[in-house]
């Protein structure tokens, strides 16, 4: 190429005159499609980003309600346990029973 070449290619570039061309007109619904994909793939990112992100803080939300879960159920067992019960209830005036249980058993008389 000839510097004459090179400063029309370039000046064809920046004029803006390449645009103008047959060639690129006919391919100008080419470029749109691939401009339209382009823009759908930039999209599809931000919202997969949002939703991983979104799955993030509700993981951490789970992990936190089953520490939570977990504390609970520790705590609710042993209040729950004979001598926690008998601790409790003794402050009340309820004492523990010390003799065993008694089966009642009722006779009944057929006629």
């Amino acid at each position: 190429m000839s510097r004459e070449n090179k400063g029309s290619f370039f000046n064809n570039y920046l004029g803006g005159d390449v645009f103008s061309k047959s060639s690129v007109v006919k391919q100008l619904p080419f470029i749109l499609y691939v401009v339209f994909l382009l823009m759908l793939y930039i999209t599809n990112t931000y919202i997969a980003e949002d939703i991983n992100r979104e799955v993030l803080t509700k993981t951490k939300l789970l992990e936190d309600r089953h520490v939570e879960y977990v504390y609970n159920k520790s705590e609710i067992t042993r209040m729950t346990k004979q001598s926690e019960l008998a601790k409790m209830l003794k402050n009340k005036g309820i004492k523990e029973s010390i003799e065993p249980l008694k089966k009642l058993t009722i006779n009944k008389k057929v006629k």
